[in-house]
């Protein structure tokens, strides 16, 4: 295996890659959208590789009208897609609505979708072991056996082999069962070195825990060595190594805030200041002014920042 400083990225993220249709009216009553790439695991890969990591995804495409404008949008943002497969079939897609600041509007199509054929055949030792963190989400968990086999498959050989593993549940109950999504996050805690939980209600679901502090005791007690809890617009709580630190967010004053995928786009943040070798709680503060930067800002994966955004 390549030492840690010779391996060719920084973060590989096996994840689900969609269309996203995005208004700021209700769904709805919406009249216009704008399209872009989107989905968790995309917002993720596309704010880290913004700020200046290397970042690959392992997934798939579909051949349908859409399929030169995703790998064309992935590519703009400096994502590495060799490891995205082309099949048949289609893209799924979404709706998302930023008018409701309390309420995000999601709205997905994914029967048949691309995402579908990810399968473990995908993930082979050699690109593990080429990549600094490999991270996954729930999102992709839930769209088939196969999928959550792949993402286990990952994990381990990941694990065995001191590759750290991050890993966001992302609790979505409009495409999965509660036990369902537990049984796909209980299936990889034990590989997962990284944690990007949300709370209240997402923690209460799987853990039966709503404050922070006792989500982070409860990972800790379970071999998680970073646990970045996070709390929408009250910011983050982060534990490791025994420390625990708080880091509120600064106050939106803008009337429309743009807040689709802004917990991926934290978890993007993260992950780059941790491949660059900062601490957690350095990684914290960035990871807000990331999520901070784009709730400011209009439009899609554009809206992420650049490292000289907010340096």
């Amino acid at each position: 295996m390549k030492p840690i400083h010779y391996r060719d990225f920084d973060i590989l993220i096996i994840g689900e890659i969609f269309v996203e249709f995005a208004s700021n009216r209700s769904i709805a009553h919406a009249h216009e959208f704008s399209k872009d790439a989107g989905g968790a695991d995309v917002y993720v890969a596309s704010a880290a590789a913004r700020l200046g990591s290397s970042v690959a995804m392992l997934s798939s495409i579909a051949r349908d009208p859409f399929h030169s404008f995703l790998r064309e949008q992935l590519l703009a943002q400096g994502i590495n897609i060799d490891h995205v497969n082309t099949t048949q079939g289609y893209n799924g897609i979404y709706f998302t609505s930023s008018r409701n600041v309390d309420e995000r509007e999601y709205l997905y199509h994914r029967p048949g979708s691309a995402s579908e054929s990810i399968a473990p055949a995908m993930v082979y030792d050699d690109l593990i072991e080429n990549a600094k963190i490999i991270y996954a989400s729930s999102e992709l968990q839930s769209v088939s056996k196969a999928a959550r086999h792949s993402i286990f498959k990952a994990f381990t050989h990941a694990h065995r082999n001191d590759i750290m593993v991050a890993y966001d549940p992302n609790l979505r109950l409009n495409r999965w069962s509660l036990d369902d999504a537990k049984e796909g996050l209980w299936s990889v805690l034990p590989l997962i070195d990284v944690f990007f939980p949300s709370a209240p209600d997402e923690s209460k679901a799987l853990f039966g825990y709503e404050r922070p502090l006792d989500v982070i005791g409860f990972l800790w007690d379970r071999g998680v060595s970073i646990v970045a809890v996070k709390s929408g617009q009250n910011g983050c709580l982060v534990g490791y190594d025994g420390k625990i630190e708080e880091f509120p967010q600064l106050p939106l004053e803008t009337p429309d805030p743009n807040l689709t995928l802004i917990g991926s786009s934290f978890n993007g943040g993260f992950l780059h200041n941790i491949a660059s070798g900062k601490d957690p709680f350095s990684a914290a503060e960035l990871a807000n002014k990331v999520a901070f930067a784009k709730a400011c800002r209009k439009g899609g994966l554009a809206s992420l920042p650049a490292i000289e955004d907010i340096a």
